[in-house]
């Protein structure tokens, strides 16, 4: 399929909210800095900070699309289904490794979210200080001086695309911050779905079904996210179109109907969606008037 008719075949967009909505990575350095205050583990904060901002700019052996294993401490390169070999946090490769296919008990590291996750293993932190820190570094976030900026022409963008049946977001955030975000971007509106604690990857699969159940077909949804495991695996192997939007490298081999980086690519993809259908259906109007 071309790529001017896999746009004008759209017609339902699923989009993730953090890190495709918006992009930003400064929030990591205080979330480890917020698991470790008042642990025996206090001591190795800029040690651990050092070892997220490596994992972003790629200069670590830990890097995004792999797998932590926390029981082992290591983490596992994928291939496919399955895995090939694992890595150390020296970069060493582990032996004795009996590849397999991911498991619940892995973490994936997908975005920048997801580094705290895997420290916070790393570290043997309890789940309640994990909480704690993502909830304080969400509410900080949406604050001065620590509030994010966002892209007012993106979120335009998205509202004028009027030729599609459905735009719905999904994120993974509990709905009070889920909610909390989208009113501070001023987008809940633009939306025909929000779905906050989705529970992606097995949400977004669950959704996908009950489209197609609803008669829509697979290569007329499109998924798009910053993290392929949740967001963009699930749909792909039910056949849908997947978007893969990140500024990381990313070391997951599967290949994307689309990979972008910036918001501005995301922007000049949905205005293309927004023309090629738009242009398609004038012309099927216009084939059909003067076949008549």
């Amino acid at each position: 399929m071309g790529n001017e008719n896999r746009l004008s075949s759209i017609k339902v967009i699923l989009f993730d909210m953090d890190g495709t909505l918006y992009q930003e990575d400064t929030f990591l350095n205080r979330y480890i800095r917020y698991m470790l205050e008042d642990t025996d583990r206090e001591h190795e904060t800029e040690a651990a900070i050092g070892i997220g901002r490596a994992i972003l700019s790629d200069s670590h052996p830990f890097r995004f699309g792999h797998f932590y294993h926390a029981q082992d401490d290591n983490v596992l390169v994928g291939q496919e289904d399955g895995f090939v070999h694992g890595l150390t946090w020296e970069g060493e490769s582990v032996a004795g490794l009996n590849p397999g296919a991911p498991s619940p008990d892995l973490i994936h590291i997908g975005d920048p979210w997801c580094i705290a996750a895997v420290l916070a293993r790393k570290y043997k932190l309890p789940e309640e200080k994990l909480r704690l820190a993502f909830e304080r570094v969400r509410k900080e976030m949406i604050a001065e001086p620590y509030r994010f900026a966002y892209r007012s022409d993106l979120f335009q963008a998205i509202e004028a695309l009027d030729a599609v049946d459905r735009k719905i977001v999904m994120t993974n955030t509990y709905l009070e911050s889920g909610i909390e975000f989208l009113e501070y971007m001023g987008i809940s509106h633009i939306f025909d779905g929000v779905f906050c604690g989705a529970e992606k990857p097995l949400g977004i699969e669950r959704l996908f079904k009950a489209l197609l159940q609803e008669g829509y077909r697979s290569h007329e949804i499109l998924s798009i996210g910053d993290n392929p495991w949740n967001d963009l695996h699930p749909v792909k192997r039910l056949g849908g179109m997947t978007c893969f939007i990140s500024p990381y490298e990313s070391a997951d081999p599967e290949p994307w109907n689309w990979r972008l980086t910036t918001l501005d690519e995301l922007k000049k993809l949905l205005q293309d969606i927004q023309t090629n259908k738009t242009r398609r259906e004038f012309s099927d109007g216009e084939d059909r008037a003067q076949a008549y």
